[in-house]
């Protein structure tokens, strides 16, 4: 029987006025999924406040999967619900990871500054010092006198099963404890590699290779030496950190499209208010100070009092590595705790750590009572829904329900105090079966996912996590990114096909015509949609739901739907993608259909009208195998005097493409004309002149004249597909011919340069047919590129003599 089995949660009290029939939450209060009802007489207005960043690096794709899904949420209930939501956000800027974080950066800048112009011999004593410091606090199976150039060895004979994926200790599963082993051994190896590089050349240090490699052993070491001496008087060294990520934490936010709270607050801004929620707590009897002036929450005091603790993980109470992790690194260990479990309200001030007057003495506050103050001074002594990751669940937001409960207990509410009627917790981001994390450095910044080609763009990200749904653990496998791919695929593809719907091809005339299926269609969807939002939010389900509808309207006739029924279908799709913050700043009211990227410049539609137009014509003489009638280029011609087209650097490339197509036209006299010579130009224009500006131009079965749209990502990969297989052909009929042709001397001379390395043994060649590319798609490496090169050369003048020879 499991721990979470055999210990129960403390009862739940439902708000006043619940119906069952309402939205129903997943709630980590009670492990299931409860009816919804604000705590809003009128049913309207909802409190929430969310565990905000600490801000002391990068926010990555597992903070992105947290706040993003949050968001969505946030957006079903305010936009969808038509809930008044009043959104308060935290932004921990003081906080032991912070101090150390700050604190570390700057004397390890100190030690690397050129201007202190330290010795070769004095760095390499340091870097010895801090790698024996390192394997002696993070690898303690390795002997402690290991020399760097010997660590690879006794690695691999002490930590074979961990690195051959096996667990720590026998019976053990494989977790956290093994990932972070495996990234102990990386930090050592690397650091063993930078002391070697720089023992065999001392200017490693000034080109910042050595750097790189030794500074997460050398890091905690000058801090360990020198943290302490550290004058933290002036907080402006931990502010400015702090500062510097909160900063990029909400640029980060607002590249993924996620709503600003309406209220941020600050620890460092409440340092008064929290000493004053401390002593609040302590005059009731739950909090109790040391000697050194640091206070404690008192649980067992608390329990005593008729009240709960450890509200979502009473499971978890005596986990000591979970309480160890919420008191921070730089906690100093007391005998004084009446128990183990008690943890501090207040910090008493140490040397090298910022601290604020308080009535204990100089410190700083402890993680936990920080939401609780804030939360309560702007939300007051009960809020709706308090959320965050689910690695915050104990002890952090035990600790913090723990602390505001006995802060309100002189309440009369009727027994225990309950400050939070729903807690949603955000499921991890795996990567490779662990949590993405900083302390396991096994994470991707938001903004390189971002940037790097080939990243997630902030909407198919924020697709991904509504087909993880928000509170399940889950990974980003290929599998899910093409599922992701196809659906955000498809709904372009829709929207694209909206913006060519116009009332004149509908069937507004065609009294006998009935389209009722779409109605019934939309209609099911709607339900099936709502169905699943209200059920914890369901988003998986409820793109499911438009992507079946879209599926549905694609199976009707063409010409068969009418116009206001097609533009109601397109319409309720675009706004729901808006609602769930797929489509930008679009409001869910919108009367705009689609979605950005999908759109063509309003500045190049001019002339695009016309070069389609002139395509149009083409592919018709074609299909009737008729002339080209150089009067419709005339026509053109004067339709462009008649009423100029725009002339800026915007639009010159497709003027360029324009000027193109005619004079191809207009040079193809009666005499020269072919059906084939006909489609080839038309071919061109869309494929090649049009495909380069990011346009494509669709042919209709059910319209003569061609969809004018930009050029997918689905476009792209369908149009290489094809080339490939072009390819693959190509190179089979080489092959072919080469194996029927005869061994004549003169054989290797007779290929021409840019077909000698056509061949399956490549993938991809440059203008002059030199492979870029092997046959698994990796790029050739130099050495290799040169030596191509060479026998291309030869090839030509052999080639060239041969032609040569020939013409003679």
């Amino acid at each position: 029987m499991s721990a979470q089995a055999r210990v129960q949660q403390p009862p739940w009290q439902p708000p006043p006025n619940t119906d069952r029939k309402s939205i129903h939450i997943y709630n980590s209060l009670t492990r299931s999924k409860t009816p919804f009802a604000p705590l809003d007489p009128k049913g309207r207005k909802v409190t929430w406040y969310v565990c905000g960043p600490t801000v002391y690096d990068d926010a990555h794709v597992g903070h992105a999967r947290n706040y993003v899904s949050t968001d969505i949420i946030r957006r079903i209930m305010r936009d969808y619900f038509q809930f008044d939501v009043k959104f308060v956000m935290n932004v921990t800027d003081v906080d032991d990871k912070i101090i150390i974080r700050a604190r570390q950066h700057h004397l390890f800048d100190e030690f690397i500054d050129p201007k202190r112009r330290r010795d070769t011999k004095t760095v390499q004593d340091t870097s010895s010092a801090a790698f024996a410091s390192y394997l002696a606090k993070n690898l303690k199976s390795l002997p402690n006198d290991v020399p760097p150039e010997e660590l690879s060895g006794h690695i691999s004979k002490q930590y074979e099963d961990v690195l051959n994926g096996n667990a720590l200790s026998q019976g053990k599963i494989s977790k956290d404890d093994e990932d972070k082993t495996k990234m102990r051994i990386k930090t050592a190896l690397a650091a063993a590699d930078g002391m070697r590089l720089l023992e065999v050349d001392p200017t490693a240090m000034e080109d910042g290779a050595y750097v790189e490699k030794v500074k997460d052993v050398l890091m905690p070491y000058l801090d360990s030496l020198y943290g302490s001496t550290f004058d933290a008087s002036d907080h402006t060294i931990f502010t400015t950190w702090a500062k510097k990520y909160e900063d990029r934490f909400m640029e980060d936010m607002k590249a993924l499209n996620v709503l600003e709270p309406d209220i941020v607050t600050r620890v460092t801004e409440y340092v008064e208010k929290i000493t004053t929620f401390i002593a609040q707590i302590e005059q009731r009897g739950f909090a109790y100070k040391t000697s050194d002036n640091s206070v404690y929450f008192d649980i067992k005091a608390f329990e005593e009092g008729k009240n709960s603790y450890a509200r979502l993980e009473p499971w978890s109470r005596n986990n000591m590595d979970l309480q160890a992790d919420g008191e921070g690194a730089l906690t100093k260990k007391t005998n004084e705790k009446r128990s183990d479990a008690d943890f501090a309200l207040w910090k008493s001030s140490k040397e090298g750590e910022p601290s604020w007057q308080s009535p204990w003495g100089l410190g700083r506050p402890g993680w936990h009572i920080e939401c609780s103050t804030m939360a309560s001074h702007e939300l007051g002594d009960r809020m709706d829904i308090h959320s965050g990751g689910i690695d915050l669940a104990f002890p952090h937001h035990d600790n913090e329900l723990a602390q505001s409960e006995a802060y309100w207990c002189d309440k009369n509410h009727g027994g225990q105090h309950q400050w939070v009627n729903y807690f949603m917790h955000m499921g991890h981001l795996d990567v490779q079966g662990a949590k993405m994390s900083k302390s396991l450095k096994n994470f991707v910044t938001i903004r390189h996912e971002l940037s790097r080609e080939g990243g997630l763009s902030p909407r198919s990200m924020r697709i991904l996590f509504m087909l993880g749904g928000w509170k399940e653990r889950f990974e980003v496998t290929e599998g899910l990114k093409k599922e992701a791919s196809a659906w955000e695929d498809k709904i372009n593809n829709f929207f694209i096909k909206m913006l060519g719907m116009d009332e004149t091809r509908a069937v507004n005339g065609h009294s006998d015509m009935s389209d009722a299926p779409i109605q019934t269609y939309l209609a099911e969807a709607k339900e099936k949609f709502h169905n699943a939002l209200t059920d914890s939010f369901n988003t998986s389900l409820a793109i499911q739901a438009i992507s079946e509808l879209i599926t549905r309207y694609n199976s009707l006739e063409a010409g068969t739907i009418r116009f206001e029924h097609t533009k109601e279908v397109a319409l309720w799709v675009t706004r729901m993608v808006n609602m769930f913050g797929l489509n930008g700043t679009a409001t869910i009211d919108s009367e705009i259909i689609g979605w950005s990227g999908i759109d063509i410049p309003a500045y190049a539609m001019p002339y695009l009208t016309l070069i389609s137009s002139i395509r149009d014509r083409l592919r018709k003489q074609a299909q009737q195998k008729g002339p080209i009638n150089v009067e419709d280029v005339t026509d053109i011609r004067q339709t462009i005097r008649d009423s100029p087209l725009p002339d800026t650097t915007e639009t010159a490339p497709y003027k360029k493409v324009l000027d193109s197509a005619l004079d191809s036209v207009t040079q193809m006299t009666a005499s020269e004309q072919s059906t084939a010579s006909i489609m080839e130009v038309a071919d061109r224009i869309r494929d090649e002149d049009l495909w380069n500006l990011g346009v494509y131009l669709e042919d209709r079965a059910d319209s003569p004249t061609a969809r004018i749209r930009p050029v997918t990502k689905e476009l792209r990969e369908a149009k290489e597909a094809q080339q490939a297989k072009k390819t693959k052909k190509s190179i089979a009929d080489r092959s072919r011919n080469k194996a029927a042709a005869p061994t004549a001397k003169d054989d290797k001379r007779m290929i021409s340069p840019q077909e000698l390395f056509k061949n399956e043994e490549y993938s991809a060649w440059n203008e002059d047919g030199i492979p870029t590319k092997d046959k698994d798609g990796n790029e050739l490496t130099n050495s290799k590129t040169k030596k191509l090169k060479k026998q291309w050369e030869h090839q030509k003048r052999l080639h060239d003599q041969w032609q040569s020879q020939q013409q003679t």
